[in-house]
């Protein structure tokens, strides 16, 4: 039985126009789905996010007083999607083809700046938490002072970890007849996923922009100018 988010994506798929085949399940765990777009394969694992217990209970404690007691560590539920479905990415890409890991939190629409896949939820998830580092002077007339940011612990995304995902998906339903995709790029990906193929679709697409020195990068938007051959 198909999943909410596996219907909305496969709705946004045949709305798009995006060649989209379900892989036929085997013993061990697969991929969802197949992309063809201009006779590149694109492996695809949708993934949704619901309300855990911790989380209901404070949906609960909100309509009986009024108040919300929740604690959540920023990225977490999307790490715990990358740990949840590299495996089985891994044994279809083969090190051949690019993939994305598709999300949907059922609870909120991408229009709004919340739930667990806003973009800064999606970026800490991938590359860890962001520290700040001091510097601590001998002299102690001198307060401490900062010198500068870096990501920290709970990266799931490095050189050598994670690295067959080329991309996140952050998939939604802002209005009742919408469904937008948002991709996410993995800088560490073994095999980088184009963003010429999707571009042409209207999907928005974010990378890493170039840091500067003693800070963490932050999203940038990819734009990319079609060629006239991409355009029939």
């Amino acid at each position: 039985m198909k999943t909410q988010s596996e219907e909305w994506f496969e709705d946004f798929c045949a709305r798009s126009g995006i060649e989209c085949e379900r892989i036929k399940k085997e013993s061990n765990k697969t991929p969802d789905y197949e992309l063809i777009i201009d006779e590149q394969k694109i492996i695809v694992e949708v993934k949704e996010i619901t309300r855990n217990k911790e989380e209901q209970e404070s949906d609960r404690l909100l309509l009986e007083s009024g108040y919300r007691a929740l604690s959540n560590t920023p990225g977490e539920r999307v790490r715990k999607k990358i740990s949840n479905s590299s495996a089985q990415i891994k044994a279809r890409t083969q090190g051949i083809n690019p993939s994305i890991l598709v999300l949907c939190d059922l609870k909120y629409g991408c229009g709004q700046i919340t739930g667990h896949l806003d973009p800064y939820n999606i970026r800490v998830g991938m590359y860890g938490l962001e520290q700040v580092h001091f510097a601590v002077p001998r002299d102690h007339s001198i307060s401490p002072y900062a010198t500068g940011m870096s990501y920290g612990p709970k990266r799931k995304m490095t050189k050598n970890h994670n690295t067959t995902i080329s991309a996140i998906g952050v998939l939604s339903t802002p209005s009742q007849d919408k469904i937008v995709l948002t991709v996410y790029h993995n800088k560490f990906a073994a095999v980088p996923l184009n963003p010429q193929f999707l571009t042409k679709y209207d999907i928005d697409q974010f990378k890493l922009e170039d840091g500067l020195p003693n800070n963490t990068e932050k999203w940038g938007k990819v734009m990319v100018i079609l060629n006239s051959d991409n355009c029939s």
